[in-house]
């Protein structure tokens, strides 16, 4: 009997920690789960984005964390976290921000319900994501390291708080820190500075600033090595700035979880292709039935077409879905996304497995020397474009 029961415990030992987990769901045990596999270059021009599919979320809850992993980030760098609907942030803060090593999005009840309806696009310019994860909330562990007295932010930036040394005595690489605020009004931003007033890097130069405050993590030595010049005990170590908001309080966030790399449920990032001579795209682009997909192209491959030069768009259907009728749009890469024929109402193809091809007038050229070219639609997967001069 003895040996029977220690049988059973030892099976439930063993067993127990996957059965509270479940699939995609949360865990006791500390884990930062992949939910997408790169790589996905995000090129110039705010052009590229990847969807993240809305399954990675359905037993998320509000605290938990969303880390992309990247690199190849230029100096001017930035991120997004849009909602397909809108093309928005899915909150101010995610609209638009610097790119300097991982970044990371707080989930929140609102962000939530967005992001399970709908996913979310990671988009912005001039980096590649290599793989995004999960984390949850309780895995992030923060401590209080300034109190104030709280500091509000004026308009014209002139305003700062002073953080002594003794504040980030146990900061390592890899840390977040983490700006309470309070008052935060729209287009608040903050700043973060050495002892000399210099900017800890490009990245801390205007952070958003939600109504959760926002977080700064430390992705590398050299802005460590800046707070560390200060000195020790009461030396002022960082100033922090911006405007918009009241500065109440400072925290350092560490990471106490383990990464798990069970990729059996991660999203794979669509293959990359090499451009050839002549190709605008080369990829696979889904443009979902929800309208939610699009594609743009910037101004400089067109700078030497001519009239009665020919785009030809090559796709793939998706599976039939009723009450759909898979059809694509060319539109400005501006404002309105105005039709690029110049119409008041979008000219829309028809799709039947057969490539599409567009060919410029006097009116479209001027449109795609200008501002660019968007191309949208819904119900195929966008495979190859290509830029054909007249002969």
């Amino acid at each position: 009997m003895r040996r029977i029961f220690l049988t059973v415990l030892l099976c439930i030992s063993i067993l127990l920690p996957s059965l509270l987990g479940g699939v995609g769901g949360g865990s006791l045990y500390a884990t930062e789960r992949t939910i997408l596999l790169g790589p996905k270059t995000i090129g110039k021009g705010w052009r590229d984005n990847i969807l993240l599919e809305g399954r990675h979320f359905m037993t998320a809850k509000a605290g938990d964390v969303v880390t992309v992993y990247n690199d190849e980030a230029r100096r001017t760098a930035q991120g997004a976290f849009q909602d397909p609907k809108d093309w928005q942030g899915v909150a101010p803060e995610y609209g638009c921000f610097n790119v300097a090593g991982p970044f990371r999005m707080v989930l929140t009840d609102d962000i939530i319900n967005k992001v399970r309806e709908r996913g979310v696009y990671i988009g912005g310019h001039d980096y590649r994501i290599l793989r995004v994860t999960l984390t949850d909330g309780a895995d992030f562990q923060e401590t209080i390291v300034w109190r104030g007295p709280s500091k509000q932010m004026k308009p014209d930036w002139s305003a700062s708080a002073e953080l002594p040394a003794s504040s980030f005595t146990t900061l390592r690489e890899g840390d977040g820190l983490h700006l309470h605020c309070s008052r935060v009004e729209e287009g608040a931003a903050a700043k973060l500075m050495d002892f000399t007033w210099n900017v800890l890097e490009p990245a801390t130069d205007g952070i958003p600033v939600g109504q959760n405050g926002c977080t700064y993590y430390v992705n590398d030595r050299a802005p460590l090595l800046k707070l560390q010049l200060a000195g020790t005990g009461s030396n002022v170590a960082m100033r922090i700035g911006g405007k918009g908001y009241r500065l109440d309080k400072v925290g350092i966030i560490q990471f106490t979880g383990e990464r798990s790399e069970d990729l059996t449920h991660a999203q794979r990032a669509p293959r990359e292709y090499t451009l050839q001579p002549g190709e605008l795209f080369h990829g696979e682009k889904v443009f979902p039935n929800d309208w939610s997909g699009n594609q743009r192209l910037t101004a400089e491959p067109f700078q030497e077409c001519t009239e009665n030069d020919v785009l030809i768009v090559h796709y793939e259907l998706l599976p039939r879905q009723d009450g759909v009728t898979p059809q694509m749009s060319f539109r400005e890469n501006k404002g309105k996304w105005l039709d690029i024929t110049g119409s008041q109402e979008p000219v829309w193809y028809p799709l039947d497995g057969n490539d599409v091809v567009l060919t410029f007038d006097e009116a479209s050229l001027d449109k795609v020397k200008t501002s660019g070219l968007v191309v949208t639609g819904l119900g195929f997967t966008l495979t190859r474009i290509e830029l054909i001069t007249a002969q």
